[in-house]
């Protein structure tokens, strides 16, 4: 059976539009059910960044490492022969950071805000860790 939507909701609308405004809104929940969907690699569309870390690199800036007068995206793919504690700064406030460690080395990570502040997070290779980014620049990791 029909029951019709509270007073002032249909506005006039026929109930075959209500029923495919409804399946339209259904459809797009699942297709967000899927989560995001990013391009990888290194160039200005790409919404996870692949940045190589060498065996002197132990910082990543969030505002120059990735894209020139861009800062870098919500994922970071952190590739090479990175090792313990990755300094991060500059992050964008109220992004959280996803960092996926594919790096050549077994022995893993910690990403954290410069100096360790406000926490760490230890990523294993071939591992995932997230951060956000509070307000001024602070990056949180925990």
């Amino acid at each position: 059976s029909y029951s019709s939507p509270p007073a002032g909701c249909d506005r006039g609308v026929p109930p075959p539009m209500r029923a495919a405004t409804v399946a339209l809104w259904i459809c797009g929940l699942l297709r967000a059910a899927d989560g995001a969907k990013y391009i990888i690699g290194q160039t200005a569309n790409s919404g996870a960044f692949e940045v190589h870390f060498d065996d002197d690199k132990k910082t990543l800036d969030l505002a120059n490492d990735c894209y020139e007068g861009k800062t870098c995206p919500p994922v970071i793919v952190m590739s090479g022969r990175q090792v313990g504690t990755i300094d991060v700064s500059n992050c964008h406030e109220g992004v959280m950071y996803t960092f996926v460690n594919k790096g050549d080395l077994d022995a893993g990570v910690v990403v954290q805000h410069e100096g360790g502040l406000y926490g760490s997070k230890g990523i294993a290779q071939f591992g995932v860790g997230t951060c956000f980014c509070y307000k001024e620049g602070t990056l949180m990791c925990g």
